[in-house]
């Protein structure tokens, strides 16, 4: 307990210094609490953007000889679809074939064409989300792009947004994982602007001629 009589001073002299360290430690707690929220945060948008331009099973393979109606049909019933089918998929829309053997030559062929990303990292098996895809998509059909696209350039994020302002794609986040259903009706959307040079008007509009 401080002295009231003769140590009036010292006792309020001794408690501001209580609390100057007291502020100096909520401070330094502080500064610590955001350190790790500014890393955590930096971690996920690097994830988020697929850094990193490894091959996770690259010998993957793929059924020979699947050609465009067996491919959609298998991958119409899953519940997910896979990178290297995904790949398979944007092969089969821009070339009508896929004859390659592994999934380490699909990724280089998208590579040099400049439909995925050389920043992501690519796993055969890993699912594919709706940014893959939607960068994918407006890579492969050269949809011209908003404002954002012209200043920053292609991203995952962007690019889904022009496709859902477009009504290529549907409503959702990016990091969503991509149905069968979904891919087969993206593709076929897809498909359509390449071959007409038109936009459908509506998410699943089909070509009428």
């Amino acid at each position: 307990m401080c002295e009231i009589r003769d140590g009036t001073v010292d006792c309020l002299r001794s408690r501001l210094q209580l609390l100057s360290m007291w502020e100096s430690a909520m401070l330094s707690e502080l500064r610590c609490f955001w350190t790790i929220v500014a890393a955590v945060t930096v971690g996920l948008l690097m994830g988020c953007s697929g850094s990193g331009n490894g091959i996770a099973n690259p010998d993957s393979t793929l059924a020979v000889n699947e050609d465009s109606a067996a491919f959609l049909d298998r991958i119409s019933s899953q519940d997910k679809v896979s990178e290297n089918d995904a790949m398979r998929g944007i092969l089969l829309l821009l070339d009508g074939k896929d004859t390659v053997r592994t999934f380490k030559q699909r990724v280089e062929i998208l590579l040099d064409r400049k439909i995925v990303d050389a920043k992501w990292g690519h796993d055969a098996s890993r699912t594919l989300t709706r940014g893959k895809l939607a960068y994918m998509i407006y890579q492969a059909t050269k949809i011209p792009g908003g404002v954002m696209l012209w200043l920053t350039g292609p991203s995952q994020r962007y690019c889904l947004r022009e496709l859902q302002y477009r009504k290529i794609m549907t409503k959702g986040s990016f990091f969503v994982r991509v149905t069968g259903m979904e891919f087969v009706g993206v593709l076929g959307r897809a498909d359509i602007c390449i071959r007409t040079g038109k936009i459908p008007d509506m998410v699943g509009e089909t070509d009428s001629e």
